[in-house]
């Protein structure tokens, strides 16, 4: 096994050694990126997810004592263009008192008052700085319609990327998420980043600088091409400044300009066979944020890969993009469930929830239950509503902060006969 300094040595090899796999040739996987003593780990799965689940739980103790309840107001002090859709936004309190620290990884709930719309939009956002300064940093991506289609671009998203400017104001909740970097492991760290899953990863990142960390840390980032990839200067600064720290750029799809190699590494996708030719084994803490298909794909290679589900970390607003899989079985856990009674008391609707892929949010809007929503994965509470009778669940993983008779509707499922205020 080699030591740090002689990974260093042959890193321009296994720089070779992705070009090598972009012609196809098997010679590329006997390289590796990045090296390390394995560890041996004698903790069973059940002992190991008791830890994480720890460390999530105390995840809001690392924020006091500035955290606040609910929405705070805002101002914004500085608009940055990232790319042509891509905007920064840097946020400072309007009373001037101290910000809550967070964690990096974890993100930000925002309530807008958007001209044209007729109640106030609730998004989530990664923080895309590092924790410990006196301002937040978020970076949000315009959410366009697919071509060809009549679709409208993104509410929020293009609110910000067209009318925001310094001076408004925006009502923010306190850092929150249990997506959020390890910090006492010192085993290498993989971010998998897609598009503009870039932010909480460039939290991390700036966290492992700030703590003058020396652990192994490598970044494979998909984009489209070159004008599509924010952070673009602060990467190459970043992995130029930093022997740890390593970056590899995948472009699907790169304008006639831009030279691979140079611009970029690899042409097409992230994929797992690309970090197999990276890595020399799969004792590593896997990050990953971006589009459904993005993730998808690399937690199902990472799974065959035989990589313990409990060092896989993943990041999705929006409905549910991942589902895990056991770690003794290459397929998918098929759950059953009976026909279960729900009852809108409200809405004065009794309905039926027999699908264990959806939600009570997804049964009630199917039923057209009007329920507020925000980030749809159990993070910015927008979605809470009176449990009137009966018990809920929640899947596993997540740490839910829910008051008594109260439940989270967008990823909770009935535990038998519900009744919903809604």
């Amino acid at each position: 096994m080699l030591d740090f300094n002689s990974t260093f040595v042959i890193l321009g090899i296994a720089l070779c050694a992705i070009a090598l796999l972009q012609m196809g040739m098997s010679a590329a996987s006997s390289f590796g990126l990045l090296v390390h003593n394995k560890k041996q780990f004698d903790l069973s799965q059940k002992q190991m997810r008791e830890i994480i689940e720890t460390k999530r739980q105390t995840a809001n103790n690392a924020q006091s004592p500035n955290v606040w309840s609910g929405f705070r107001p805002f101002v914004v002090s500085n608009v940055d263009k990232e790319t042509q859709n891509t905007t920064s936004v840097y946020l400072e309190p309007e009373d001037k008192k101290p910000i809550a620290n967070f964690l990096p990884g974890q993100h930000l709930t925002f309530r807008f008052q958007i001209p044209g719309q007729d109640k106030p939009v609730v998004r989530c956002y990664s923080l895309s700085d590092g924790p410990g300064k006196t301002q937040y940093r978020i970076s949000v991506k315009q959410s366009l319609p697919p071509h060809g289609t009549a679709h409208p671009p993104g509410v929020a998203s293009t609110f910000i990327n067209t009318q925001v400017r310094p001076g408004d104001r925006f009502e923010v909740k306190a850092p929150s998420g249990h997506f959020f970097l390890d910090e006492e492991s010192e085993d290498p760290l993989v971010l998998l980043a897609g598009g503009i899953g870039i932010t909480p990863m460039i939290s991390m990142l700036d966290r492992i600088v700030q703590l003058g960390s020396n652990r192994l840390v490598l970044l494979v980032y998909g984009v489209s091409h070159g004008a599509d990839q924010p952070f673009r200067e602060y990467l190459l600064e970043l992995s130029k400044a930093h022997k740890n720290i390593h970056v590899v750029s995948c472009f699907s799809d790169p304008r006639p300009e831009e030279v691979e190699n140079v611009d970029y590494q690899i042409k097409g996708f992230a994929s797992i066979d690309l970090l197999k030719a990276l890595l020399p084994n799969n004792n590593c803490q896997f990050y990953m944020c971006g589009p459904p298909p993005f993730m998808n794909s690399l937690y199902e290679g990472l799974v065959e890969w035989q990589v313990s589900d409990e060092r896989i970390f993943f990041e999705a607003f929006g409905p549910a993009s991942i589902k895990r899989k056991s770690n003794n079985s290459n397929a998918a856990e098929v759950e059953t469930v009976d026909a279960t009674p729900v009852q809108f008391a409200t809405s004065q609707k009794s309905v039926v929830w027999d699908d264990p892929d959806s939600s009570l949010l997804d049964l009630a809007e199917a039923n057209d239950v009007p329920i507020d929503s925000g980030c749809r994965a159990g993070s910015c509470g927008t979605c809470e509503t009176e449990l009137i009778r009966g018990k809920v669940k929640y899947p596993e993983g997540h740490a839910i902060e829910c008051p008594p008779g109260k439940c989270l509707v967008c990823i909770a499922r009935p535990d038998g006969p519900v009744e919903l205020g809604a």
